[in-house]
């Protein structure tokens, strides 16, 4: 079968298979019947971005095997970066190209941009053990936990709600969407539930921005030296990590480097503070910080809002500002960051940054992380005019997986299991594995719907705030039909390559549109206890099944709303098979000799996918 002619996740056709370190021969190798006649087989391989810079090597007859003849070259890539290969060739006296289809196959024919990936990594390329076998749980702190201890130096302008069960607000005052409404979750809060998240088997918790700023979600900030009052001091961020490290927990920052609060020490638009801003002069110290093309209003903005300034990226003095806020809070116990917008960081920043943030090493003599914001795939990420080097240099140890996440909606909602498998393999093939090992699980946040909502109710696809008011609530059917889909959602999540991340409350059964309708407090007191077990057992058995952690994906069954796959440790020893049945007919699984079932969400004692079904199976 033509598709049979190369497979580049198959050892016969490429050795080794996924990314490489630079300096590491590759063999290439295509397959073809002895019938046809094959003339002039070439490897065509050239950088990204480099196509005019093409290299040509051509393939010799190597192998003769019962039907088919192996064509073979290799090549050696010597330095770092993301290469683009397809195959030309004469069979019976005509010209063909072999291009990339789906599942990293091949077909005869195809456009310059469907051509196979090979990602080459440099040799210091490391990613922290602790981020491997992790299972994360997002804080928005503000709607969390408040801890009732009372608070030093809190700003007289913020709007605290008085009932904590109640909505966040919605509406624009003034036009304006300022995001000033408070709940008073806080530092010691969480530390508080740290032991609720620990029956969750966190072992990392990832807090949105906690700095001192203006607006409940923290991303103007206002001084990147201090905690914001509401959420505690720094002995209560001190005291947290503490906590956390005694029950395996380490805590992850939210970076916000690439923009500050007009509000803030260092712009100082609305004269809150007593230092010079940037804006109050241009002999500020902080003047250079910023990009002004029409002193003091005109300025460069984060997406044009005038409250979000952008930080100057070619001011060194800036750069070595944000390393050392970043020294400061590993020093204090964070483990490290995730970084916000990161793709309008320059390469050279990130460079910077990440070297300094790898220098600091955690309690216990682990590098600190650095995870990005990258919503797209990390390897031939392109924004700005430059071209990332996320994974093929020594910088992002992981990103918040918003390819999988998009791939598991698509699946849920167009029943495409071929479209899953399709990006699970992508990912798989392009992703250094240390990184693919590390990389952030999502499938909610406080950028986009919760996962109940969404699949039980669908995305909000551009419906405005007041739209998302009128319908953000679950009667009693829409409720159960996205908790059993979640279920389902969060059975695959869990055992993807990759760490699984639980947005705080989705395992208690919060819903909710975009922003900031995906922002509610956790429900204490009126969780779905019955959906917090479903969540501790899948832990448990990510955690009981130590060799997830960097175990291989092997595909079973891919198609229409079936998905079935099992992840095998190193050794082969071991290997634990995940199957989810979105379609209306039962599967029969007794056929892949599992001798044990871990999880069923209908009969454990028996191998049957019942539709609307998930099981685990050792």
């Amino acid at each position: 079968m033509i598709n049979e002619i190369y497979c580049s996740m198959d050892p016969k056709c490429k050795d080794p298979i996924g990314p490489v370190q630079e300096g590491t021969r590759v063999r290439f190798s295509i397959r073809l019947d002895k019938v046809s006649k094959v003339d002039s087989p070439k490897l065509v391989i050239f950088q990204i971005d480099k196509w005019n810079n093409r290299q040509t090597i051509d393939l010799a007859l190597t192998n003769i095997t019962g039907t088919n003849n192996y064509y073979s070259c290799y090549f050696t890539p010597k330095e770092a970066d993301v290469y683009f290969y397809y195959f030309t060739l004469y069979i019976n006296g005509k010209y063909v190209e072999l291009r990339k289809g789906k599942y990293s196959k091949s077909f005869f024919g195809g456009k310059e941009n469907e051509c196979f990936q090979l990602t080459v990594f440099t040799k210091d390329l490391t990613v922290p053990d602790f981020m491997k076998g992790a299972i994360f749980y997002q804080i928005f702190p503000d709607r969390f936990y408040n801890s009732g201890e009372p608070k030093e130096n809190v700003p007289q302008d913020r709007k605290i709600h008085n009932n904590w069960y109640e909505n966040p607000n919605y509406l624009p005052e003034n036009g304006l969407i300022l995001n000033d409404d408070y709940f008073g979750g806080d530092l010691k809060g969480i530390t508080q539930k740290l032991d609720y998240i620990k029956s969750l088997h966190v072992t990392i918790i990832y807090l949105n921005p906690i700095f001192e700023a203006h607006s409940n979600h923290r991303y103007n900030t206002a001084d990147y030296l201090k905690i914001d009052p509401l959420l505690g001091k720094e002995e209560d961020f001190v005291e947290l990590c503490q906590e956390a490290r005694k029950r395996g927990i380490r805590i992850i920052l939210d970076g916000v480097f690439n923009h500050t609060g007009s509000d803030s020490v260092y712009f100082n638009k609305e004269r809150r503070y007593a230092t010079i801003g940037a804006y109050n002069s241009p002999d500020s110290k902080y003047y250079d910080w910023y990009c002004f093309y029409n002193y003091p209003d005109g300025y460069d903005s984060w997406w044009n809002f005038d409250t979000l300034p952008k930080l100057n990226k070619n001011s060194r003095e800036c750069l070595d500002f944000i390393c050392q806020v970043i020294k400061k809070w590993i020093r204090l116990g964070a483990s490290g960051f995730r970084f916000d917008v990161i793709d309008e960081l320059t390469n050279n920043m990130v460079y910077h940054i990440a070297k300094t943030l790898k220098s600091e090493e955690t309690f216990d003599s682990q590098k600190a992380t650095m995870i990005g914001e990258v919503w797209e795939d990390l390897s031939t990420k392109e924004a700005y005019g430059e071209r990332k080097h996320y994974l093929t240099h020594n910088t992002l140890d992981s990103a918040m997986n918003y390819v999988y996440k998009d791939a598991l909606f698509d699946f849920f909602e167009n029943k495409n299991a071929e479209n899953l498998l399709d990006n699970i393999l992508r990912i798989i093939e392009n992703y250094p594995k240390n990184c693919l090992d590390a990389m952030m699980n999502i499938i909610s946040s406080h950028d986009i719907e919760r996962a109940i909502t969404r699949l039980s109710k669908g995305p909000a696809n551009g419906h405005d705030r007041y739209w998302q008011a009128q319908n953000d609530f679950l009667n009693e059917h829409e409720y159960r039909k996205g908790k059993e889909l979640l279920k389902l959602m969060a059975t695959i999540q869990y055992f993807l390559p990759g760490n699984p991340c639980i947005y705080y409350g989705d395992e208690a059964g919060v819903y909710g549109f975009k922003d900031p309708f995906n922002r509610k407090t956790y429900p204490w007191g009126r969780e779905d206890v019955e959906l917090i077990n479903f969540f501790r057992a899948l832990g448990s058995i990510r955690t009981d099944e130590a060799y997830l952690k960097d175990a291989t994906f092997l595909p079973v069954l891919f198609y229409g709303g079936i998905c079935v796959f099992a992840r095998e440790s190193l050794d082969e020893n071991q290997r634990i098979y995940i199957g989810v049945n979105i379609s209306n007919a039962p599967l029969d699984l007794s056929f892949i000799g599992a001798k044990k079932v871990l999880y069923s969400s209908a009969n454990p004692n028996t191998m049957i996918l019942s539709p609307y079904t998930s099981i685990i199976l050792k």
